[in-house]
């Protein structure tokens, strides 16, 4: 891009194709000596740790020239910390107070905004975002959907009117570029696998709120009105258990040919995502298993990443698992959720449909997506389906068509929970099987994780001399903030590495209890260290 007015490059890159390489090569522009820093915002927690393993991944940086690194940070004092940059949260974005915005006022920042349709047009997020938006040398949103679920604008998209209304008009302009990789585009050129359906009919029935008993004999051809309260009644009573066992069964199977592939079990709620773990444990399944939800944060980062580095087989989750999360090994998804989006559920499903390298030939290779067959899941299979029967078509009988657009299914979004009735009972009756479409070692720490790493020697060394010593810790780190003049939560690693030296010379463990104290320095000058 030198000597190119191009200052903003909207990506719309199908799920699961790599549009997480594009912050990466963004980078190069810091090389390149036209941005200084680059700043990456995503929607959740759990993608900060990806997007900084993206940066330290040794192919990335062989086969890509990367040289950048970047670290987490949510709403920190100098959030790069002398790297090249920095990756957050939506949420901490909203919540800022203007350090990001001193930030990009002060250094030529690119901004990756990832999965951009998660900002709604004069949402908090946007009023937040919008002045880094301006202040930006160089703008990248990207987005695997340029649809929201609840039929909001997306914001700093540009739209257009046409017979339905407004539509997204995504053009290339004098200081515009845009880059378009579709489903279609990514099959023909084998970046994702084929997904293949298994959708289950089942029976439900329910209790209205007048006291009339209502049945349903089939999810498959139910009407509209039966829709939100029928799949309700499904996914909370006997369906869910018989489709989560039909998904689990398959997985398992597929296990006897390839031993690694991981199964996600995606829930509507967070007390469905606990019942059912405890159901999966006590069935055992003779796999390594967790549960990531809102609820415990701390944990369901830790099972997220334990999924990545193959410690677990399993994971049972609401919504912080699946968007934009990269785990080449989920074979099959099961879908126990309410919502009908066509963006929410082609998100979802793109979990699967990553190439899994360690899992033999492209050809033989395939996610598995359980789901109930009511008309609302079909019609988005359907959307799906549009994009990719033709490339199975191509490759099946070595001919190029006439590529179409496809218009693509409506939106549906069901009510979370429908009031006023009683789920009774459901059950299973049938299903049908759609299918579409036709080595290096990631166990590397991150910024975050070497920051945090010697932060928790630092206070285990303070807890420990204060054991032995029999001295307050508050004192002693009352100390070492007024030698170095600065909080350790907002140093550098370089700083911290200083301190750990400072405080094995300064407080050493040999020291032990009735051997006496060092007398400590309030300055950051060197100092000889004297015993008393």
């Amino acid at each position: 891009m030198a000597g190119s007015p191009i200052k903003t490059i909207w990506c719309d890159v199908t799920p699961g194709a790599g549009k997480s390489l594009l912050p990466l090569l963004a980078s190069k522009l810091i090389d390149a000596g036209k941005s200084d820093k680059i700043l990456w915002i995503a929607p959740r927690l759990s993608l900060l740790d990806q997007g900084e393993r993206e940066f330290i991944n040794p192919l990335w940086r062989k086969e890509l020239g990367v040289t950048a690194k970047i670290r987490s940070s949510t709403n920190e004092v100098n959030p790069t910390r002398n790297l090249q940059g920095a990756c957050t949260t939506y949420a901490a974005a909203g919540m800022d107070e203007g350090i990001l915005l001193d930030e990009f006022k002060r250094h030529r920042y690119i901004l990756v905004l990832d999965e951009a349709h998660h900002i709604a047009l004069d949402s908090l997020w946007h009023q937040k975002i919008a002045p880094l938006w301006e202040a930006a040398a160089f703008r990248i949103p990207m987005t695997g959907t340029c649809r929201r679920g609840d039929g909001e604008r997306i914001a700093f998209l540009p739209y257009r009117m046409n017979g339905c209304g407004l539509v997204p008009d995504l053009r290339e302009t004098d200081d515009t570029a845009v880059i378009r990789y579709t489903r279609r585009d990514a099959l023909k050129e084998k970046a994702i696998i084929p997904l293949s359906f298994h959708l289950h009919d089942g029976k439900a029935s329910w209790m209205e709120d007048a006291g009339k008993e209502r049945n349903v004999p089939s999810l498959d051809r139910m009407n509209e009105a039966d829709a939100s309260k029928a799949i309700y009644t499904a996914l909370k009573t006997e369906f869910a258990d018989e489709l989560m066992n039909a998904g689990l069964s398959h997985w398992q199977e597929h296990r006897k040919a390839v031993r690694h592939a991981k199964c996600l079990v995606v829930c509507s709620d967070i007390a469905h995502a606990q019942k059912h773990m405890a159901r999966l444990r006590e069935m055992g399944a003779g796999a390594r298993m967790d549960i990531a939800t809102s609820s415990d944060s701390d944990a369901a980062l830790k099972a997220i990443s334990a999924l990545k580095q193959d410690r677990l087989d399993v994971l049972v989750t609401v919504a912080m698992a699946y968007e934009g999360m990269s785990v080449d090994a989920i074979s099959h998804i099961v879908c126990l959720t309410r919502v009908r989006s066509i963006p929410w559920i082609e998100q979802c499903v793109a979990r699967s449909n990553r190439i899994d390298k360690a899992a033999g030939p492209y050809e033989g290779q395939m996610g598995h997506i359980f789901a109930p067959a009511d008309p609302l899941f079909r019609e988005i299979v359907k959307s799906i389906e549009a994009e990719q029967v033709a490339v199975l078509d191509e490759q099946a009988h070595g001919r190029e068509e006439r590529r179409s657009e496809g218009k693509g299914g409506g939106e549906f979004r069901l009510q979370p929970s429908p009031g006023g009735i009683k789920p009774l009972s459901s059950s299973m009756t049938d299903s049908h099987q759609i299918i579409l479409d036709g080595g290096y070692d990631l166990d590397f720490r991150t910024p975050h994780e070497q920051e945090q790493e010697i932060l928790r020697r630092i206070e285990h060394h303070i807890r420990i001399y204060s054991f032995n010593n029999r001295f307050n810790p508050k004192r002693l780190n009352s100390e070492i903030y007024a030698y170095f003049g600065k909080p350790r939560r907002d140093m550098t690693y370089k700083e911290l590495e200083a301190v750990l030296r400072h405080i094995e010379g300064t407080y050493p463990m040999a020291n032990i209890r009735g051997t006496g104290r060092p007398r400590v320095a309030t300055k950051a000058v060197p100092v000889q260290v004297r015993w008393a």
